[in-house]
């Protein structure tokens, strides 16, 4: 299984992305499947299905624990902006 984190900066209310993605070619192509879910700052600890339950634990799992500072000012500041540019400015 395979993780990611994203930006979509066109989206500005929902600009962030968690996903997993199974391509186990021990599986049967219907079998191999992928998932995400979009997410902005009003609701990052309601994010949908079982996986994002902690986006925080997510992001450390994907050796991305930097954003989660970031992650956390945006919120404070409630400027979904802040936290797009500094997150692109420093990947």
């Amino acid at each position: 299984m395979e993780y990611y984190f994203a930006i979509v900066p066109d989206d500005m209310e929902r600009p962030f992305i968690l996903g997993a993605q199974s391509a186990d070619p021990k599986l049967p192509s219907i079998a191999q499947w992928g998932a995400s879910s979009r997410f902005g700052l009003d609701n990052l600890d309601t994010i949908e299905g079982k996986l994002w339950k902690s986006w925080r634990s997510t992001l450390k799992m994907l050796g991305a624990s930097w954003v989660i500072p970031i992650m956390e000012e945006s919120v404070i500041k409630n400027d979904v902006t802040y936290a797009v540019n500094q997150i692109i400015s420093k990947s």
